[in-house]
């Protein structure tokens, strides 16, 4: 005779964790379709963020060490990357506000708004810049974009992550390759299939992608970041037709 606990336990079987996070809808290709463009974006804002003033505007992890490594010795360009982590986190926080505001209308609505508004702020950006100018202000304003984008994902997104952590992306795509985590019926080990998994090289590959637009000059005309804003807009049409 089983024990009620084990009978209990063989009717709702084990607790296993939720990769894509509490509540998260189950992905679809096209999310991590989505995920690559809006990635592919933040890659090229933060090349041509880099390329021009010294900082980042997503990789708040290489801001800390420019702004913590000796701030007294280069304080102009420590200042800069303080103004960028300020500009991320209130960014963050206005698109996490928006997304769960607009949760009740549906996820389309919660995910969209952000990215639009984080879009049109850099779009602000772009056109401030386009005769040369290149005002400081500017850094926290793009920091400010893609952590409102980075916010709404974060919450109606499908597979739940930061759309800014490059660093924790890469490593985990890394491990999803070296360490698959699921086998096939007969045993043998299946590559990518869970949704993190998929979601992790996804992202990766749609950073490495927008940076690599930048480096090879293929973002210089008109702009680098209204070339960026292409494939933003490829996310929205996207998640426009998404019936789901």
């Amino acid at each position: 005779m089983r024990s009620r606990h084990q009978v209990c336990l063989s009717r709702v079987g084990p607790q296993m964790p939720n990769p894509t996070g509490s509540g998260a809808r189950r992905p679809r290709p096209l999310s991590f379709v989505v995920l690559a463009c809006l990635t592919w974006s933040i890659g090229v804002v933060d090349a041509f963020a880099f390329d021009t003033f010294g900082v980042f505007t997503t990789n708040q992890a290489g801001n800390l060490v420019v702004f913590a490594k000796a701030p007294w010795d280069n304080w102009p360009q420590a200042r800069l990357a303080g103004l960028s982590l300020l500009g991320a986190a209130l960014g963050m926080i206005v698109g996490t506000v928006l997304s769960r505001r607009l949760l009740a209308r549906g996820p389309r609505w919660s995910l969209t708004v952000p990215i639009v508004v984080g879009g049109g702020m850099l779009l602000l950006a772009a056109g401030l810049t386009t005769d040369g100018r290149r005002p400081e202000w500017l850094v926290p304003v793009m920091a400010a974009a893609t952590g409102c984008m980075a916010g709404g994902w974060m919450v109606a997104g499908r597979t739940r992550m930061w759309l800014t952590a490059n660093t924790g992306a890469f490593l985990a795509a890394v491990h999803a390759i070296t360490f698959p985590d699921e086998r096939s019926a007969e045993g043998t080990r299946r590559w990518l299939v869970l949704p993190a998994s998929l979601a992790a090289v996804s992202a990766t590959l749609g950073f490495v992608a927008g940076v690599a637009t930048y480096g090879v000059g293929a973002a210089d005309w008109p702009h680098p970041v209204i070339v960026g804003l292409v494939p933003m807009m490829l996310a929205v049409i996207l998640l426009a037709r998404d019936r789901d």
